[in-house]
């Protein structure tokens, strides 16, 4: 069954339908997944990451962690704002990828997400050494 890579997803609601009909960029959150041909699935997120998003945001991420037998990496390099509920969703993928055993990687957090991450002390926890 496909996860569904390479379709972009966007929070419900019509004027985040109307804004992707539109081809506009001011989409709350697209989330896209692309399959690398060293078997990772490398899920995009792009917009804002926070209470109208994060239902989305764990359901996607979690059903491609469920779909997906190899690693996966969560890029949130484009992550325009983060609140404390964005990082509570983060915070629920890496424990959900845990109890699955399967391996997850936050990578290239932007300078938002940087932000909250350090500021409660939690970016040492969610992601590698290197980029902490």
């Amino acid at each position: 069954m496909p996860i569904g890579c390479g379709q972009a997803l966007t929070s419900p609601g019509a004027a985040a339908a109307e804004a992707a009909k539109a081809g506009r960029q001011d989409v709350p959150m697209r989330l896209s997944c692309q399959i690398s041909a060293d078997g990772h699935a490398e899920v995009a997120m792009r917009g804002e990451l926070d209470l109208a998003t994060v239902d989305r945001v764990v359901s996607y991420v979690c059903d491609v962690i469920d779909r997906h037998d190899g690693p996966v990496i969560a890029d949130l390099g484009e992550i325009a704002f983060c609140d404390a509920c964005g990082l509570g969703a983060l915070v629920r993928i890496v424990s959900y990828a845990q109890r699955a055993g399967r391996p997850l990687v936050l990578a290239r957090p932007s300078r938002a997400v940087m932000k909250i991450m350090r500021i409660t002390g939690i970016d040492d926890r969610l992601l590698a050494p290197s980029q902490a």
